[in-house]
């Protein structure tokens, strides 16, 4: 499994495909969401991926919170706050997920990010709260499907 940390100016058009392809099988074809996947936001995050053979097994994106959209839960603007998203694994129960996140993270203090939002699936709650993240929202309603806010403060 190789592991790529791209901007979306260094990614091929077949990488972007295989990354748009993982997100619409997990998102819309599994999870059953039906959401503007093409936000803009790619534009300016760094997209974080594994793959095998070519095909895209996990995937994250990270980006400063200036281009996040307009979210359920307002947030203070922050300076050097970043938020990542889209994080799919498509096989899971072998560690995909904790090396995304622990992947993410690297990225986000090697860019000198000081606090790193989510809004996570509330049945994830307890798998991001192992990597040091305080749900500091109540439960919402996203793309049919129930979230919380999450942050984590990287350093002060």
């Amino acid at each position: 499994m190789k592991t790529f940390i791209k901007t979306f100016d260094e990614l091929t058009t077949g990488e972007l495909y295989e990354i748009l392809k993982a997100r619409f099988d997990v998102f819309v074809m599994e999870q059953h969401c039906f959401y503007l996947d093409m936000d803009d936001i790619d534009y300016h995050a760094i997209h974080i991926y594994m793959t095998e053979s070519q095909q895209v097994m996990a995937y994250a994106r990270l980006f400063p919170q200036s281009f996040t959209p307009e979210l359920p839960i307002p947030q203070p603007n922050e300076k050097d706050a970043w938020h990542f998203g889209r994080l799919l694994t498509r096989r899971r129960g072998v560690g995909l997920g904790k090396q995304m996140v622990e992947t993410i993270l690297q990225v986000a203090e090697q860019n000198h990010v000081k606090t790193i939002y989510i809004e996570a699936q509330t049945h994830a709650i307890g798998f991001y709260e192992k990597f040091g993240f305080q749900v500091i929202s109540e439960p919402f309603e996203e793309a049919g499907i129930m979230h919380v806010e999450m942050k984590k403060i990287l350093c002060e």
